[in-house]
Parts: structure tokens; C-alpha cells; sequence
């Protein structure tokens, strides 16, 4: 199978849109041909993303929409290029526009590394993007006094960041990371930091390209709820803390 994002695909959850994948990928390649001026994309973006991206676009969206009366700030854990967390801030920006409220996006910028509790489907390296790329972008569409870039290794950061930053509680977090170890480090600090009916995110629940999101999951919270979402792919699940 081809690599995409990193990852090779395997035999069940990943192959799932396999057959979706050759009109995808010809579809793209008629837009390359087309050469369509930036600024169609940017106005009319509607018109050329495809029905999955716009999905997942809509799962955030109405996931925030849940939260909204709810106190706290929002969390990013996984910040790649900036989409999810860019995301947030703009919602933020139309809904809460005199709050305090704000998004933090977590992220080392170094891409993916396995560990023994991850996929053989993901490769070392993945997902790697350029911080100051990302926090030129932030600063370039006046979302710096929104969202917060931080670079951490959260396997060893996250203590000293919230000992540092004591304050901070949150309404919404989105773990968009899909590794066991991170996951592990860092969720028993947002769950304890995420306020009553409040909401905590999975990227890629029982989904074989992030076991270790899974595993660290249920090793953590025990008798939660785990809520599907049935009309999107990614990300798939929530838990609101009762």
C-alpha cells in the first residue's frame, strides 16, 4: 500500500475508504493542472476540499459548540501544521470574542516516534513540522493574542509547564498525538485541569494506526463514558467529564 502522512496502511480502520482513494488522488491531480489562483482557495475553499476534510472540519466545530457555556480555555495536543489549533482560535475569535477564553497547542515539531506501544503501520519522522513556520503563520493572520504555540516534550515537560502556569483549566482537549507514551504523560494533567462538562477529544480511538492512543485511554480513565461520533472518521470519540 502507498505511505501517506507517514504511515503505510494496514488491513482493517485504514483501508476502511480505500476505495474513495484513486478519486481522491485524481481529483487532486486536476487541481494541480488547473493552477487555481490562491485566492479561490482561500474564498471559496468550500468548493475544491473534499467531503472528509469538511467533515472533520464540522466534528470540531460542533464539539466547541458544546463547551461554549463552559469555563476554561481549549488544548491542542498535536499541533502539526496548525490546522486543529488554528481552528480553535478562530471559533474562539467568532463565538468568544470578548472572553479571556484562548487555545494552547502542544507539540515538539520533531514528528513521530515510535514506541513499543505504537503501530509498525507509522514511521519515525512523520508529521514533522517547522515551529517558527507555524508560529509565522499564527502572527500573520493576527491570531498571536489568541493561540499560544507551545514547543514541549510533554513526555517530560508538561509537570514543569503547569507548575509554571498553575492557573490554567480548560474546557475542551483535543489529543491529536496518537502515541502511547504522550498520551500517557500528559492526560492525567488535562483531565484533572479539564472543568465539569468539559470535553476531552480522540483523534484516532480504536484505530490501528494509534493503538497506543487507545491503550493509554483505558489504562487512565476508568468508568467514563466513551461517546462516538458516528458521522465522522477523525477524530471519532469524545468524553464529557461528568
Amino acid at each position: 500500500m502507498p505511505e501517506s502522512q507517514g504511515h503505510t496502511y494496514g488491513k482493517f480502520e485504514s483501508v476502511k475508504f480505500n476505495h474513495r482513494r484513486d478519486d481522491f488522488y485524481r481529483y487532486v491531480d486536476y487541481l494541480k493542472q488547473q493552477n487555481v489562483p490562491l485566492e479561490d482557495l482561500l474564498y471559496n475553499f468550500t468548493a475544491y476540499i473534499g467531503h472528509m476534510t469538511l467533515n472533520r472540519l464540522l466534528t470540531i466545530y460542533e464539539l466547541y459548540k458544546k463547551v461554549t457555556g463552559v469555563a476554561g480555555h481549549v488544548a491542542d495536543v498535536g499541533v502539526y501544521k496548525g490546522a486543529s489549533s488554528l481552528l480553535f482560535a478562530k471559533l474562539i475569535k467568532i463565538f468568544e470574542s470578548e472572553a479571556l477564553t484562548m487555545c494552547h497547542g502542544f507539540d515538539w515539531f520533531q514528528g513521530m516516534v515510535k514506541g513499543e506501544r505504537d503501530s509498525n503501520l507509522t514511521s519515525n519522522g512523520g508529521y514533522k513540522s517547522e515551529y517558527e513556520g507555524v508560529l509565522e503563520l499564527v502572527r500573520m493572520q493576527g491570531m498571536d493574542n489568541i493561540l499560544k504555540i507551545h514547543n514541549l516534550d510533554l513526555r517530560v515537560d508538561i509537570s514543569s509547564f503547569f507548575e509554571e502556569n498553575n492557573h490554567l483549566r480548560f474546557k475542551l482537549v483535543m489529543m491529536d498525538c496518537g502515541r502511547y507514551d504522550v498520551v500517557k504523560a500528559c492526560l492525567p494533567f488535562f483531565w484533572e485541569r479539564l472543568n465539569k462538562n468539559g470535553i476531552i477529544i480522540f483523534d484516532q480511538y480504536s484505530n490501528e494506526l494509534a493503538p497506543g492512543e487507545t491503550g493509554a485511554l483505558h489504562e487512565l480513565l476508568h468508568d467514563v463514558t466513551i461517546q462516538t461520533i458516528p458521522n465522522s472518521w477523525t477524530p471519532n470519540v469524545y468524553i464529557i467529564k461528568r
